[in-house]
């Protein structure tokens, strides 16, 4: 490894070039604190030349950025509240430069490059010089810094070794060997040996051996290559070792073999059993149980101290995977520890072994659990402004009032039950417009009912049954009413991985699977929405009543590698796949569709900022009977929309589509809601920092929408509806595109959006529908105001 140096100097003058003048001013970094007439760091870079993925090589910059030393860290503070980073930075009280922390630098620089495997890298390092006059403070003597980084070679994994002197422990790793992190042409690093030193001692742990560690292993390296990743060897040395092996330098390995350092304590080679097991169920926080009057219980020879009668005790030895009389497992363990954090029965808990009194190989557990309240009840008051409203084009106002009672221990078996109460009015021109009421009532059960087998493939199995009924009463034109019932299961998956250049990659999946989903709505039409029916014919889809009666399919993963972060949604629906064929229902009120969708959504962080991408697909088919005919489209309430503060935001709710029709331009048909089988949509958002106020940070984004909702077949005979079905010749043509930026109010514990957007492409003008920037004015545009990111 070597690194050389090249000093550069230039003065900075009163005249400057134009783009330097505009980026002076839309990019000021300011200095304050410096020490008058000494250079101080202005700026630091890393240059990383080598060919390699772009993620990684920029996990490896940030990873050779934190090697800097503190002294060459050019550190900038927080904008003023009016000012977005981007615009201002300031230099605050910069270090005094000194060569010796280059050279510092460096050292820890190649110390990270040689633990994961670079064992000859080269790095140079310039710096520049400047100066700028400064009356009030004292001149600037500026030093910019860049080390050009060449990783050069990498060490790949030749070959893996096991040498173990205790048979048992050897047949143990030797069973557990496609477990191993460790894998030929894999590249070398010390974390991930360090990983697989952690994963041999769980799996000796998961196999009695409770008190062997990691120090009694460790890794021997190939003799050879263990001195060209040692960096405090020296060059000349390092030099011969790489004559001699010149042929296996243009493809660098190494063969690391797992070996067993010698035992000093035999009790680390001993196979543990469980001995007695005692649990408290109903610690209370503040008192010793010592001085507790309590009762003992035996179950499943698991011994229960208790001093109340609040728990099911069966039900807790039925979770406890740690059971007397057999071997001690790692394993076991966590699945005991992590079914109880599971359950919202209590608040916390602690599991501890200690040596037996009965016998050396014998471990007693005692398990000490705290619970939480048993009852929770909440209430709020909420308004909402409803820019949805079907029938009219005026905005309602409304108030509501909520109120939630939760139950952490229902059935003394740790089960949660949430029922909800709401009501709420609507206000417009006759005062009050619409009332609703709802009740809804949730209950999760801890565990996979009918599925006992599956659960240990998931974490956090859950059972959920819920129930909820509605009353809807819109004045003088209709009223709904609602009944809903489920019932399935839910669990999650969560793992770690490392890249190459060991980046952690964590990964979470959730499933929802409801085998029966039933929903039922009626609606009572008032003659003056029959009236409007007749003049608008396709309303008669959306005041429909109908039966669904059917499945849902819900998969989401989320997946985190260093400052990006993918997540994914697919979900499936259907209805009356099988009762359709009872001739009946199907002509009846049940409705018949299968439907299913996709959503991404991938972000980059960049400290203060933000870059997000998002795109949707969904499409569904309905194929049942309506009287005498066939269903044409989805129910409303199962249709896709656009337009909204989640959505295309420079058009209002359901006001985007279908596809090109001018079908609703016409004055009869202009405040109708559009919704259709089919939706496309792109968006992409650059979100930033602007400052803080009162606590409360003050964020804004910039942000274009793109997409699009159709129907499957045209929505009316006439004319007027042509563009409205989905074609595979004009679909891409018909995209709206909407543009614009807003305000984001952060409270940490939710988040207020403003959004302003305009129409940049609308293809449902009667003029213009294929411009760009059509006809657009400064207070032409959209208005949204929302909870939460919209992605």
């Amino acid at each position: 490894m070597a690194y050389y140096r090249q000093v550069t100097a230039s003065k900075l003058t009163h005249t400057v070039v134009l783009p330097i003048l505009f980026f002076s001013l839309f990019a000021c970094r300011f200095t304050r604190g410096y020490q008058r007439d000494k250079p101080f760091v202005y700026k630091t870079k890393i240059k990383v030349d080598q060919k390699m993925p772009n993620d990684e090589k920029q996990d490896l910059i940030a990873r050779l950025e934190n090697q800097l030393d503190d002294s060459l860290r050019a550190k900038t503070v927080t904008a003023p509240r009016f000012l977005p980073p981007f615009l201002w930075k300031k230099l605050q009280s910069p270090p005094v430069f000194d060569t010796l922390n280059l050279s510092r630098s460096i050292v820890y620089m190649n110390s990270l490059l040689n633990s994961i495997g670079y064992y000859a890298p080269v790095i140079t390092d310039s710096i520049e010089t400047g100066f700028k006059k400064n009356k009030s403070h004292g001149d600037q003597h500026r030093v910019c810094i860049t080390f050009n980084v060449k990783p050069g070679k990498r060490l790949i994994f030749d070959s893996v070794g096991f040498d173990l002197q205790t048979p048992a422990l050897q047949a143990l790793t030797m069973k557990s060997k496609d477990q191993s992190l460790l894998k030929k042409n894999q590249p070398y690093s010390k974390q991930i040996l360090g990983t697989e030193l952690n994963r041999i001692v769980d799996t000796f742990r998961s196999n009695g051996y409770y008190k062997f560690s990691r120090e009694d292993l460790y890794v021997e390296h190939d003799t050879v290559f263990a001195a060209l990743i040692d960096p405090t060897m020296d060059p000349l040395q390092q030099a011969e070792l790489l004559q001699k092996l010149e042929r296996r330098r243009q493809n660098p390995t190494i063969n690391v073999v797992i070996k067993q350092r010698p035992i000093k304590d035999s009790s680390h080679l001993m196979q543990y059993y469980i001995g007695n097991v005692t649990v408290y169920p109903d610690l209370p926080t503040t008192e010793d149980t010592s001085i507790v009057h309590t009762d003992t219980t035996k179950i499943r020879n698991v011994n229960f101290i208790t001093r109340s009668n609040k728990f099911k005790l069966p039900f807790i030895a039925n979770n406890i995977y740690l059971r007397q009389g057999r071997l001690y497992k790692q394993d076991n363990y966590y699945r005991t520890s992590n079914r109880f954090t599971q359950f919202t029965a209590w608040q916390y808990f602690n599991i501890d072994f200690e040596n037996s009194t009965l016998g050396d190989s014998l471990l007693d557990m005692t398990m000490r659990m705290y619970p939480a309240k048993k009852l929770k009840l909440t209430s709020d008051l909420e308004a909402s402004r409803n820019t949805n409203d079907i029938v009219t084009a005026s905005n309602l106002f409304g108030v509501g009032v909520n109120f939630g009672v939760q139950d952490r221990n229902a059935f003394k078996q740790s089960v949660l039950t949430s029922t909800n109460l709401r009501g709420g009015v609507e206000f417009g021109a006759d005062f009050i417009q619409t009332g609703l009421a709802s009740v809804s009532h949730t209950i999760a059960f801890p565990r996979l009912i009918f599925l006992p087998a599956l659960e240990r493939k998931f974490r956090s199995p859950q059972t959920l049954l819920s129930f909820n009924a509605s009353y809807t009463d819109r004045r003088h034109f209709y009223t709904v009413r609602s009944i809903n019932g489920s019932f399935g299961w839910q669990g999650s998956r969560s793992r770690q991985t490392f890249t190459s250049n060991n980046v952690p990659i964590n990964k979470n999946k959730v499933f929802l699977f409801r085998p029966l989903n039933i929903e039922y709505n009626n609606v009572d039409e008032s003659d003056s929405l029959k009236n409007m029916i007749r003049q608008n014919p396709s309303l008669i889809l959306a005041f429909k009543t109908g039966l669904v009666i059917g499945t849902q399919f819900v998969y989401t993963t989320l997946r985190q590698k260093g400052n990006k972060t993918n997540a994914f949604r697919f979900g499936f629906e259907e209805s009356g796949a099988l009762l359709g064929f009872i001739k009946k229902l199907e002509e009846g009120d049940l409705l018949r569709f299968v439907k299913g969708d996709v959503d991404f959504t991938h972000t980059i962080g960049y400290g203060k900022t933000q870059l997000a991408f998002h795109g949707f697909a969904g499409a569904g088919i309905a194929y049942g009977k309506s009287g005498s005919g066939i269903e044409q489209t989805l129910p409303i309430y199962k249709a896709y929309f656009s337009g909204g503060p989640n959505t295309m935001r420079a058009w209002q709710v359901r006001r985007l589509g279908l596809g090109s029709t001018k079908f609703y331009n016409d004055t009869p048909r202009t405040n109708l809601d559009r919704f259709g089988d089919i939706k496309l949509e792109a968006n992409i958002e650059y979100r930033f920092l602007l400052g803080t106020v009162f606590g409360v940070k003050l964020n804004s984004a910039l942000f274009t929408d793109i997409g699009n909702v159709w129907s499957r077949k045209p929505i009316d005979p006439s004319a007027a509806a042509q563009g409205s079905d989905f074609q595979i010749n004009r679909f891409y043509k018909e995209f709206a595109v909407g543009m614009g930026t807003g305000l984001r109010l952060d409270f940490s514990y939710f988040l207020i959006r403003l959004d302003w957007a305009y129409k940049v492409r609308d293809p449902q003008r009667e003029e213009g529908a294929d411009k760009w920037f059509y006809d657009m004015r400064l207070a032409n545009g959209q208005f949204q105001l929302g909870i939460g990111y919209p992605f």
